[in-house]
């Protein structure tokens, strides 16, 4: 009967095929799903169940799916967390299984199936970001304002009217509740414009997977706030703040110190 039950096993797993449903990007350290489906024929003996394991990421993840006797087809859900950041390609499937009578003698075989899986940088939720000038002139000879003006489409304050004011800006309600002209205070578009640098060469790789996450939180907060945000790191074209961007923070690594200076130290 183990015998038997090997070879049936075999059999089966070359007329079994399984496939995996990822999402298209997941952040490192949260939980996400992963569906599994496996169809066959199985026209001697019903098959029962199949033990499928996704290959290729750091840890791999095990699915056991159910196939009753009458579809012949099954599919599972797996819950899984990656804790490490990454673009994971080439994810195979394995198959497993001890059909038809459930033995320990289980067969496995890898399945002709590829996927890939994006994991961001986990990073906190920040609310705002105040960038602070160093009192020196721009490289192109402006220095960095923060006062507000017309320019922008975002309300900034509400403060009193003085001559030199738009009087299309006034705002009456506001106006009449403090009995003298008040003028609605915008955004400047430049003051929203931020150029975000990564520096690839570190010592330390904890510091380096800190830095990550605090450009990761700030470019999601300009996606959210609408910010002008680039991405910008040596030898990679720009990437706004975005998709590209995070994609390109999973994959980024560190460069160290000795190995960033070419040989002979010139």
């Amino acid at each position: 009967l183990a015998g038997l039950s090997v070879l049936a096993s075999s059999w089966s797993l070359r007329r079994l095929r399984v496939s995996a449903l990822l999402p298209e990007e997941v952040v490192c350290g949260e939980p996400f799903l992963i569906g599994v489906e496996a169809r066959g024929r199985f026209p001697l003996l019903p098959q029962t169940w199949i033990e499928v394991r996704l290959e290729g990421l750091p840890d791999p993840i095990d699915a056991t799916v159910a196939i009753p006797s009458v579809r012949e087809r099954g599919v599972a859900s797996a819950r899984a967390v990656v804790g490490r950041r990454g673009v994971f390609e080439g994810l195979t499937l394995r198959a497993a299984t001890g059909y038809p009578l459930d033995l320990w003698l289980r067969r496995s075989r890898r399945q002709p199936w590829s996927g890939s899986l994006v994991v961001l940088p986990r990073h906190p939720k920040i609310r705002s970001l105040r960038i602070l000038g160093t009192g020196q002139a721009s490289p192109r000879g402006d220095a960095p304002s923060h006062r507000g003006g017309h320019a922008g489409a975002d309300l900034r304050n509400i403060r009193p009217y003085t001559t030199s004011d738009d009087a299309r800006h006034i705002d009456w309600r506001s106006s009449a509740r403090t009995g003298r002209l008040m003028v609605r205070e915008f955004e400047r578009e430049q003051e929203r414009r931020i150029d975000l640098v990564l520096d690839l060469e570190a010592a330390d790789d904890e510091a380096f997977e800190q830095a990550v996450q605090r450009c990761a939180a700030i470019l999601d907060l300009a996606q959210r706030e609408r910010y002008d945000a680039r991405l910008l790191l040596a030898g990679i074209e720009a990437a706004p703040a975005g998709g590209r961007a995070m994609r390109c923070l999973a994959s980024v690594k560190s460069v160290r110190p000795d190995a960033a200076q070419p040989p002979g130290g010139g």
